[in-house]
C-alpha cells in the first residue's frame, strides 16, 4: 500500500469552493478554535471566499491524495513598527486526515513563506488543544502568554495560548 501524497500550495480564487467547504467545516466542528463563527461565514457566497483568497491573507492548502485536507493562513503585520512580525491563522486539518503529517507540512510551508518577509511568527491556540500545542512546540514555537476569555461560545469561555517562533536570531 502506498502512502498518499501531500501537496501544499497557495489556494487561489479558483479554489474558492473547496476553501469555503473546509473553512465552514472547521468553524462548525471546532468553533472554539476560531475567532469567526459558522453563522457569520456560512451566509457568504463562494465569490466572497474567492475575494478573500485573492486579496486577503495567504491561505495554504494541503491536498492529500488530491483532496483538500487542511488549511492555514499567514499574514504579515503592516506598518514600520510591526512589519517584522507575522501571524499563522485559521489552521485546520480534517479529522480523517489527522495524524498523517498534514499539519506539520502546512506549518512548515507557512514558515518557509514567512521567512521571506518576517522575523517572528506568532499564533494563538485554544488551551486544551494538546495535539496542536505539541505540534507547534515540536516546530520551535514557545508559549509567551495566555489570553484569558479569548472567546465566549454559548456562555462558555475559552482561553488562547499565545505562541511565537523567531525565524532569525535577534539580539
Amino acid at each position: 500500500m502506498t502512502t498518499p501524497s501531500i501537496e501544499v500550495r497557495r489556494l487561489l480564487a479558483a479554489d474558492a469552493a473547496l476553501y469555503r467547504d473546509i473553512r465552514l467545516e472547521a468553524l462548525r466542528l471546532s468553533p472554539e478554535a476560531f475567532g469567526s463563527a459558522y453563522e457569520t461565514e456560512s451566509v457568504h457566497p463562494v465569490e466572497s471566499f474567492a475575494e478573500r483568497l485573492a486579496h486577503g491573507a495567504v491561505i495554504l492548502g494541503a491536498f492529500w491524495d488530491g483532496e483538500l485536507a487542511g488549511i492555514v493562513g499567514f499574514f504579515a503585520a503592516e506598518g514600520p513598527k510591526r512589519q517584522h512580525r507575522g501571524m499563522l491563522v485559521g489552521m485546520y486539518v480534517r479529522q480523517q486526515a489527522r495524524r498523517a503529517g498534514i499539519g506539520r507540512r502546512l506549518v512548515e510551508a507557512a514558515l518557509e513563506l514567512a521567512a521571506q518577509s518576517v522575523e517572528l511568527v506568532q499564533l494563538a491556540v485554544v488551551k486544551g488543544n494538546e495535539p496542536a500545542v505539541r505540534l507547534y512546540e515540536s516546530m520551535g514555537f514557545v508559549a509567551y502568554g495566555l489570553e484569558t476569555h479569548a472567546l465566549k461560545i454559548d456562555g462558555r469561555y475559552y482561553d488562547d495560548i499565545l505562541m511565537a517562533k523567531h525565524l532569525v536570531s535577534h539580539g
